[in-house]
């Protein structure tokens, strides 16, 4: 899907003819950031105050959301085909790409030739600079196919989503590979399509993932549009001390205004908060780059039922979310959730049960039981389920050690990865591996290292204070006897076939 890319300079003759106004900021390469939005006077806003100076007025028609695509469907018939044919939720849920290539031209035909043809984002990555992701949450590795299936069909695409912390960026470059077959598979039975896409070969994978990547790392999320992209805002770069904050308006247009208590000079970059609620592995996958600044402290790594376990791919098929345990440090203070942990580490002779139930109408469904009582709806509450169990404290104690052994493991991997101080050099012999890609691995690795050791420390404690429980000491010992007796059954044995 070969574009021509137009130059920055006539952004402002765009802007003119679709009502874009640029009020104090223009658009500029910015050294190292990319494009960004420069302010061209002296500004500043008080803390309270009703004059609240706006920088840039995008008109509600402009802004690229599931609405626009449903109005869009409207005006193009080729697209609405294409809609209809693909699946409303499919094509909406995918971002509204294909609106981008043909059909009834909009201002976003144009806009999409000042976008930049590289986007950092890790699906971008080359091979070798995605193995610098090894042992981190982003590895290049994604969970066992076979364990996918397990899920129920309703939790597969949020397992999936769930993955944007685990191994997303194969797992996200499996789903686009996917998404572009099934398109080309769905379009080459229409004409039109067929002929803009496939005849001449003008589409392929990579324009996919490139379009997916502008979306993800430009995305905004407005009050009332919901995701969605705005052109030239969009432009705006992140900071963690942002001058800007964007809205929208009575007029339903989308502002960028200039944020209480700031003053700005002429030529200094407006810069918006992404947030600081996504991690350094989010900010990653999904704008390219990680702000220390702003990253939440935070990693989610994915968990596996042990390969022992009877009952594992029936605990995968009931669960209601996500197989996975998050570690979060908050001012030095380490803590985690996992709610599939609690339910993982029961079994049968727990109290754990799954029996096959047919309902009025026939049709019959995996129930889970716990103590003979349905839970099939609380799969997430065991931590709750378990606490007046006499065993809870030996229950803790599995999660624990679970986790503990995840931990160590992650870390194991994190520590023999691929040595960054040898990229280097491939780097300065014209390798295959990017400076900003190396700068961005090193920082994502030393960020989960320190998370880790922190969580490796904190689950050691629990531990400790766990094998020092009364209940916990008295079952252990209990246990520690009937091996005793076992083994000297055994001997005994041994010892009269001897005879």
């Amino acid at each position: 899907m070969a574009s021509t890319q137009l130059p920055l300079e006539t952004l402002s003759t765009w802007a003119m003819f679709n009502d874009v106004d640029l009020v104090d900021v223009e658009a500029r390469e910015i050294p190292g950031c990319g494009l960004g939005l420069l302010s061209n006077k002296e500004l500043s806003r008080e803390e309270e105050t009703f004059d609240i100076p706006t920088l840039l007025r995008i008109p509600g028609e402009l802004v690229l959301s599931a609405e626009a695509v449903e109005n869009y469907a409207k005006v193009d018939k080729n697209f609405r085909q294409l809609l209809e044919a693909a699946g409303h939720k499919k094509v909406l849920s995918d971002r509204p790409k294909t609106s981008l290539k043909g059909g009834v031209s909009t201002p976003w035909t144009e806009y999409v030739k000042y976008l930049p043809p590289q986007v950092p984002v890790t699906t971008l990555w080359t091979e070798q600079e995605r193995e610098m992701l090894n042992g981190t949450s982003l590895e290049a590795s994604t969970s066992p196919a076979s364990l996918l299936h397990c899920l129920r069909p309703s939790l597969k695409s949020k397992y999936l989503l769930s993955l944007v912390t685990q191994s997303a960026t194969a797992a996200k470059i499996v789903a686009l590979t996917n998404e572009f077959d099934e398109l080309r598979e769905i379009s080459a039975t229409l004409p039109f399509w067929n002929e803009l896409f496939w005849e001449s070969d003008k589409v392929s994978l990579i324009d996919w993932v490139r379009v997916d990547a502008w979306f993800r790392s430009r995305c905004l999320e407005l009050p009332k549009s919901g995701e969605a992209m705005v052109p030239v805002l969009d432009l705006a770069n992140h900071s963690s001390k942002a001058n800007a904050y964007y809205e929208e308006n009575g007029k339903d247009e989308v502002v960028l205004l200039l944020r209480p208590g700031c003053r700005v000079s002429s030529g200094d970059e407006m810069t918006i908060s992404y947030g600081d609620a996504k991690s350094g592995a989010e900010m990653l996958f999904s704008y390219g780059f990680i702000d220390p600044a702003s990253a939440a402290d935070r990693i989610t790594l994915p968990l596996i039922p042990m390969e022992d376990d009877p009952l594992g791919k029936a605990k995968l098929h009931v669960f209601d979310g996500a197989p996975t345990v998050e570690f979060v440090r908050t001012n030095g203070s380490l803590s985690w959730k996992s709610p599939f942990a609690y339910f993982m580490c029961l079994n049968e002779e727990d109290g754990l049960s799954f029996r096959v139930l047919q309902d009025t109408g026939g049709s019959r469904e995996l129930k889970l039981f716990w103590q003979e009582e349905d839970v099939t709806s609380t799969t997430t509450a065991f931590e709750q389920h378990i606490d007046q169990h006499p065993l809870a404290q030996i229950f803790r104690l599995r999660v624990v050690s679970v986790l503990e052994d995840l931990v160590a493991s992650q870390l194991e991997r994190l520590a023999t990865g691929v040595s960054l101080e040898d990229l280097d050099e491939s780097l300065n012999e014209g390798g295959l591996v990017c400076g900003t890609c190396i700068s961005a691995a090193a920082t994502l690795r030393e960020q989960e290292t320190s998370l880790l050791e922190a969580a490796a420390k904190a689950l050691e404690n629990q531990k400790t204070q766990l094998l020092a429980d009364e209940n916990v000491v008295a079952y252990l010992g209990l246990m520690e006897d009937a091996q005793n007796d076992l083994v000297q059954d055994e001997l005994s044995n041994e010892d009269e076939d001897f005879s």
